[in-house]
């Protein structure tokens, strides 16, 4: 059996790797990188970078979060639905006079609506993102594409934004990206399938399933977001999720490599009874976590005992 010479290659870094891969043991997400990659990932954001709740594009939610750049009609979700690309999208003649006339996908005119009342709506004829003016444009006298979900996209040739969205709506009252995302139906979704596969597997009750499914998640989408992972963020999840402190883990694997099991077993003992777990059923459930982590670092989770 290979050493368990954790020292060496250091729990802290271990201990990410196994949370990055420990959603994805209990059926939910991956994480952070780490994992299968199911942890949800949105497509766009908005002009201050917060990360948008949604698969389409929406007024305020019209950057591309991989480049940064606005984006364009191609990326509506009404775009080419029926292969003529941005033909198959109404659109908007906006006037001096503070009005717009709204055409169908066939050029039939459809309504008469108020410049104002478009999403992103800075006052007068203008109409843009965000509260400086950098990407406020006037519209009097412009055409544009009106797509599915109320963006507009500019449809003037010869115009340097040409194709892309101008308008943006609530765009200062954009919050934090995560609290946002964890919150999403589909990551509801993600928290529990693995809160039943922590019932199913390792005997948690529901309420404690659902707490440690959601602790996992919710430092998926974190990581997976910013792109990397604090020692508060670990900290905050090791005591979610095993209901221990971090610290004390550490110090008890030390003893644990050293030969010295007490510790381990005192811990384990903890964790059983923070999750309401008989402490053979907190043994399995700390090695399932593990599991994969161990065997990234070519050890086997099933060859420790205490």
């Amino acid at each position: 059996m290979k050493k368990m010479n954790l020292v060496k290659f250091g729990l802290t870094a271990m201990s990410a790797v196994a949370l990055s891969t420990v959603f994805t043991a209990c059926g939910g997400g991956g994480g952070g990188g780490g994992g299968s990659g199911s942890v949800l990932y949105y497509p766009f954001e908005t002009v201050y970078g917060d990360v948008c709740t949604t698969m389409e594009a929406t007024p305020g939610c019209t950057f591309d979060r991989i480049t940064g750049d606005r984006i364009t009609v191609s990326r509506d979700p009404d775009y080419n639905r029926t292969g003529y690309g941005s033909d198959d999208l109404w659109f908007v003649q906006f006037f001096a006079d503070g009005t717009a006339d709204v055409y169908d996908q066939y050029g039939f005119y459809q309504y008469t609506a108020s410049t104002s009342s478009f999403a992103g709506w800075v006052g007068g004829n203008t109409i843009g993102v965000g509260t400086t003016g950098l990407f406020w444009e006037n519209v009097a006298g412009g055409t544009y594409w009106l797509g599915k979900n109320g963006v507009l996209y500019n449809a003037n040739p010869g115009e340097g934004n040409y194709g892309q969205a101008i308008n943006d709506q609530n765009a200062d009252d954009a919050s934090d990206t995560n609290f946002a995302a964890i919150q999403s139906e589909t990551n509801e979704k993600l928290v529990k399938a693995g809160a039943d596969k922590l019932m199913k597997e390792y005997g948690f009750k529901e309420d404690k399933a659902r707490a440690v499914a959601s602790a996992l998640n919710s430092w998926a989408v974190s990581s997976a977001e910013r792109g990397f992972t604090t020692d508060k963020d670990m900290d905050k999840t090791f005591q979610s999720v095993f209901g221990v402190e971090f610290s004390s883990a550490l110090a008890a694997v030390k003893d644990l490599q050293s030969g010295n099991k007490a510790s381990m077993k005192a811990l384990t003992n903890r964790t059983a009874a923070e999750l309401g777990l008989t402490p053979s059923q907190a043994q399995n459930f700390i090695k399932g976590m593990y599991k994969k982590a161990l065997a990234n670092w070519g050890l086997d989770a099933d060859n420790f005992v205490w």
